[in-house]
């Protein structure tokens, strides 16, 4: 029986921090101990002192189109391999769910095929005990293409749609269970937005709400429909008004309502993001990377989706037209969210919440991932002082980041 020991770390649990260890046993959480259980009462294959290191459950990016000059919808598992160490080494992911914009069927189809297949070796390594060396996918969400032509940010109108009722058009994105969970951000508004959103739910798909114009009275009917969750919040969405208050007011007033951010202090004003954490808490507000190819490459032009993108000191920027300059993605990393909302004054304990639990919650695979609980999958990531990764746990076994 392999077991692992890890000790001597600041263990962040879902209500505070821990001075402690974990002990891991086939691949899971076997027990979380205190100070005064010492390794020496514990027996493991192998046991390693992390220094007082943070030992925080794996972070989760339910949203991310790419990073390290690899875009998930136009790659191979080569690429997917090497998006996968970046996410795990520089960001302190250990899952994530591949972003898909708006496109054509073929286009569809075959990302849909190349990451499937990676999700099938993924899943082949882990039933067969191989070591795994980077972040796993853990589905497909797809950011449209049923949203709104007045709110498509950085989004190709000429690929999004309407729903008709007919249930063959959702063949492709309801699909098989090798690529179960999956999510979907739309807009409620659209011309059969709520059938959509019904249909969606119905077969197991988690429906988020994102790129609408929708007032209170549809994103009532959303919710009663299945949609409770809003996707990069609030961008995308018709600004806060006090005479018109859409998706921004509702999404900060309803409890039983969760968001997600992009807190790269361009999306959203660090007073902002403020503001929605004060309004929401930590079990209510996900952290999102909404990263895309060029992160991790510094500044510079960049071709993504068909299109320019500039990056300059961390921002993005897609010119469509002349005095047009529209933001498009972020080139940030989950770590450097954390750390940037932990400087906003949030503990880091529920900081990591924010890029943990609550991601996992929101997609539905909170039983097993998301916290450092007994009995969940060892999926973990140690981290020093400045949120730098220095170890992780991926499928139950050691990944040194850094010495």
């Amino acid at each position: 029986m392999t077991q692992l020991l890890l000790h001597n770390a600041r263990v962040i649990l879902e209500s505070g921090i821990q001075h402690g260890g974990v002990l891991i046993r086939e691949r899971r959480i076997a027990l979380v101990f205190a100070p005064e259980q010492t390794p020496a009462g514990l027996s493991a294959s192998e046991t390693i002192d992390l220094g007082g290191a943070y030992l925080a459950p794996g972070l989760i990016d339910i949203h991310i189109h790419g990073s390290a000059g690899v875009d998930v919808q136009s790659t191979d598992a080569a690429g997917l391999a090497k998006l996968s160490a970046f996410l795990l080494a520089e960001g302190g992911v250990t899952g994530y769910f591949a972003t898909f914009v708006p496109s054509d069927e073929q286009g569809y189809r075959d990302s849909i095929a190349a990451i499937g297949s990676y999700i099938n070796q993924q899943d082949d390594a882990y039933r067969n005990n191989k070591a795994q060396v980077g972040a796993r996918i853990l589905g497909i969400h797809f950011e449209g293409p049923f949203v709104s032509e007045h709110r498509c940010g950085a989004l190709r109108r000429e690929h999004f749609r309407t729903y008709d009722g007919d249930a063959r058009s959702l063949e492709q994105f309801i699909g098989g269970p090798s690529l179960s969970p999956r999510l979907m951000t739309l807009a409620p508004e659209i011309q059969g937005g709520l059938d959509l959103t019904r249909e969606l739910t119905r077969n197991g798909i988690r429906v988020f709400i994102g790129h609408s114009q929708a007032d209170p009275a549809v994103l009532d009917l959303a919710f009663e429909a299945g949609a409770r969750h809003i996707t990069h919040f609030p961008n995308a969405l018709d600004p806060l008004h006090h005479r018109k208050p859409g998706a921004v007011a509702w999404g900060l007033l309803r409890d039983d309502v969760t968001l997600d951010c992009i807190a790269d202090f361009h999306h959203v004003h660090p007073l902002m993001l403020r503001l929605i954490y004060q309004s929401k808490s930590a079990d209510r507000m996900a952290l999102i990377s909404d990263a895309i190819m060029p992160a991790g490459l510094g500044d510079g032009e960049f071709s993504v989706w068909g299109e320019g993108i500039t990056v300059r000191d961390g921002r993005t920027a897609l010119a469509r037209q002349p005095g047009e300059s529209t933001i498009a993605g972020s080139v940030i990393t989950m770590r450097q969210a954390v750390r940037n909302i932990v400087d906003l004054g949030v503990p880091v304990h529920e900081a990591v919440r924010m890029a943990s639990l609550v991601p996992a919650r929101i997609a539905g695979i909170e039983s097993e991932l998301g916290s450092i609980k007994e009995k969940k999958r060892a999926e973990l990531i140690a981290f020093d002082d400045e949120f730098a990764g220095r170890s992780a746990v991926i499928g139950g076994s050691l990944v040194r980041l850094r010495e």
